[in-house]
């Protein structure tokens, strides 16, 4: 029982500790449109869709098809590619994208969260 309790503990710690730092972004906290039009003060003129694509470029065709078929970082929630080039993570036999190295610890502590959240998406 003591073990359940520490292991939840720390999970919540984890779980909070991403809430407080996110993905190293200077991403504002609201969900930035993916439309691909948005910028951020400070930007290069990019778009966030010009981000994925130039990111996504330099993954193999394949790799690139598949981080774009799934867009979003379930993690995160940013456009992959907006942070750099997307991370690929093999869960349970399937492939996730994830924004950033940042989005892995949090992604392999709970899998089937965020393997239902891209269900949904």
């Amino acid at each position: 029982m003591m073990r359940i309790a520490a292991s939840t503990m720390l999970t919540l710690a984890a779980v909070l500790a991403f809430g407080l730092s996110g993905c190293g972004s200077n991403a504002p906290e609201s969900p930035a449109p993916t439309s691909g039009a948005a910028e951020a003060p400070g930007d290069s003129g990019q778009s966030d869709m010009d981000k994925m694509k130039l990111e996504l470029a330099k993954l193999s065709p394949e790799d690139a098809a598949s981080a774009e078929a799934q867009h979003v970082c379930p993690v995160g929630g940013e456009m992959l590619g907006t942070m750099g080039a997307p991370v690929k993570i093999d869960v349970h036999g399937q492939t996730v994208w994830i924004c950033c190295d940042g989005c892995k610890d949090t992604l392999l502590a709970n899998p089937d969260e965020y393997l239902a959240k891209l269900k949904k998406e």
